[in-house]
């Protein structure tokens, strides 16, 4: 699932900082695998709306593990 479309659904009580914080732990805690890949469509607001990782890159897509 595109990380952007998980941001706007949750987005009216949680700052982008928050946002990332909350996928970056749910990725440590082997909830979800944060992955990069290609976005044809992608935006200047998608892009925003995606994670950057503390090891660089963004990350576009969010896999639900278990």
């Amino acid at each position: 699932m595109p990380i952007y479309r998980i941001r706007r659904e949750i987005a009216s009580g949680v700052s982008r900082e928050q946002f990332k914080q909350w996928m970056l732990e749910m990725q440590a805690n082997d909830i979800f695998q944060l992955m990069g890949g290609e976005m044809p469509d992608i935006t200047p607001d998608r892009r925003e709306d995606s994670i950057e990782t503390p090891v660089g890159g963004l990350r576009y897509y969010a896999k639900r593990l278990n």
